[in-house]
């Protein structure tokens, strides 16, 4: 028994505590909107640029995870995260991937805290070249459209991944909160209802509520911190919005991890030596 509420009260989730590795699925879910992307929606980002991001991604991975365990071994949440930088990217220039893959990876061995890493990757590293490289940089989710088709599978395959990852709660709360922000922002601050409620019908939210808020590595171990974490990041994704800054849900979710996962692996760890002792 005390083993059982250790594990549930460990500050970082291990991905040998699944039955299922939901990062397969994950592969899957991203995997296909990729080549959907480039086959049927005809995205702005060309083939060089996922196959870049993707290389460098893997291969940062190889040699970082090769440092600190001393071992090889396939770099499978590499994989996934080069796939993200191409989803959520948009560039003129190549190299501008190949500098937000690394990125990306390689904040996840540097930016740490109790054992594990404190941003999801993809979002670490997106803000940074929205920030610092603006003139290279940019998100469209536009590109994705609002076609009924589209949001069925994103719908689908994102309860599934959630449900695998153990991380649906997340999402009910960032959607639920985020629609009550809506309202809220529409009665108080004038903005147009449909133009408020809008980016829950566009697959760029919805790609970052099922991919990015469901990271089991960077967000809360327990369901109540999950929820709680989940409403701050539509919180703050409403302050953001009400300022008119673009990309908001990026800088709210890299705001609120900073903000609340240190402390929050504080205080586990400090029940979990309780625990032990």
């Amino acid at each position: 028994m005390r083993n059982e509420v250790r594990t549930k009260l460990r500050p970082i989730v291990h991905w040998d505590d699944y039955k299922l590795d939901p990062r397969y699925f994950i592969l899957v879910f991203l995997s296909l909107f990729a080549i959907l992307g480039q086959v049927y929606l005809g995205f702005f980002q060309r083939w060089e640029a996922v196959f870049i991001s993707i290389s460098c991604t893997m291969l940062t991975e190889l040699f970082l995870s090769r440092w600190r365990t001393g071992t090889w071994s396939f770099p499978l949440s590499g994989l996934i995260t080069g796939i993200g930088v191409s989803l959520l990217l948009s560039s003129n220039v190549l190299w501008i991937y190949a500098v937000t893959a690394v990125m990306s990876i390689s904040l996840k061995y540097v930016l740490r805290f109790k054992g594990g890493h404190i941003f999801n990757p993809n979002n670490a590293s997106m803000v940074l070249v929205l920030v610092l490289l603006p003139q290279y940089a940019v998100s469209t989710p536009k590109q994705w459209t609002n076609g009924i088709e589209i949001m069925l599978l994103i719908l689908i395959l994102g309860i599934l991944v959630c449900y695998v990852a153990n991380r649906l709660d997340s999402v009910l709360t960032f959607i639920g909160s985020f629609t009550i922000f809506a309202f809220l922002r529409h009665l108080l601050y004038g903005a147009p209802l449909f133009a408020a409620l809008g980016p829950l019908m566009g697959a760029g939210l919805q790609l970052f509520a099922f991919f990015m808020m469901t990271d089991p590595k960077s967000t809360p171990t327990t369901r109540k911190a999950r929820i709680l974490f989940a409403f701050l990041v539509a919180l703050m994704d409403a302050v953001y919005r009400i300022q008119r800054i673009p990309n908001p849900q990026f800088y709210a979710l890299f705001t609120i991890s900073l903000l609340f996962i240190i402390p929050y692996r504080y205080w586990i760890s400090r029940k979990e030596s309780n625990i032990t002792q």
